[in-house]
């Protein structure tokens, strides 16, 4: 907590990796006695910090994460990648070894905050370290911070939850429309930034960020860790995959299936989401082979 506002660092009992890993499985490559005192992503980790690699879409951050000296706790199938790291700690189940470490954290139970000239439903349910600025509007039965849908896998086929600890900020000037969730983030909190506008039934999963002035109509779902960018336009309906990156200025037509990262300024549209144009002319050739089709 920084002045009251949860600062969405999610912290560790000081304990060497070598005590971890003993608990929590998994062997120390290098740094056995490293205390590491935060669990944070690559992106920002440092020195004194826990980062966790589960992706080869992360090894580039989890490089430069230990170059500036933080600890990694890595999928055992990435170990190659990052074998120079000083502090190392390689899992064959490394998602599960993180979410016996979440269990354990330390995170304040810090009730929700509420900035100036907001307005929250009484239908509305906020959970913990939930931080909402001045002039929201949050309409009735949507949820902020509920827990997010991760699940790590052990042996014999075990399935634990992967605690969402980092709560969610939502920006000043922010309209949530009725019957939206938006779930806590797992190390950071999701965020939707100053001035976006969502309709009703938006689902808005764990570690997504909603950029500036966005605008998302009704029933459209983000996967966990997706980032839109600024004054992005989303029509009705449209579904965003996992970890994709939608430029600024963006525009994702209704209906559409977002599986691939959408480069600034462009308008896709259809499954899976391509250039507009281009969806308008494949679907104009499949029409022209049903109809010679219907007349043979």
């Amino acid at each position: 907590m920084t002045g009251g506002v949860w600062d969405g660092i999610v912290r560790l009992r000081a304990e060497a990796l070598e005590v971890l890993a003993a608990r929590h499985g998994g062997a120390i490559v290098a740094g056995a006695r490293v205390k590491p005192e935060r669990i944070v992503p690559p992106l920002v980790a440092r020195d004194g910090d826990l980062a966790p690699l589960f992706s080869a879409r992360q090894v580039r951050a989890a490089r430069e994460a230990a170059a500036r000296g933080a600890a990694l706790l890595v999928d055992a199938s990435l170990r190659r990648t990052v074998e120079n790291a000083a502090a190392l700690w390689v899992c064959d189940r490394a998602m599960w070894a993180m979410a016996g470490l979440l269990d354990e954290a330390v995170v304040p139970a810090s009730a929700a905050l509420v900035g100036e000239g907001s307005s929250i439903a009484p239908s509305a349910v906020l959970g913990p370290r939930v931080v909402v600025g001045r002039r929201v509007r949050i309409s009735a039965g949507t949820v902020v911070g509920h827990a997010g849908f991760g699940w790590a896998f052990g042996q014999g086929g075990a399935v634990r939850a992967v605690p969402q600890l980092a709560g969610v900020v939502i920006e000043d000037d922010v309209v949530i429309g009725p019957l939206c969730t938006i779930d806590a983030g797992t190390l950071t909190p999701t965020r939707v930034r100053r001035g976006a506008k969502l309709d009703a039934h938006v689902h808005v999963g764990h570690n997504v960020d909603i950029g500036e002035d966005t605008i998302v109509a009704a029933q459209c779902g983000f996967a966990g860790s997706v980032a839109i960018g600024r004054g992005v336009l989303i029509g009705g309906q449209a579904g965003i995959a996992d970890h994709v990156r939608v430029g600024d200025g963006a525009r994702i037509a209704a209906k559409s299936g977002v599986i691939g990262d959408v480069p600034p300024g462009a308008l896709v549209a259809g499954y899976p989401a391509v250039a507009r144009a281009r969806w308008l002319r494949a679907l104009a050739v499949l029409y022209r082979g049903t109809r010679r089709r219907g007349k043979a």
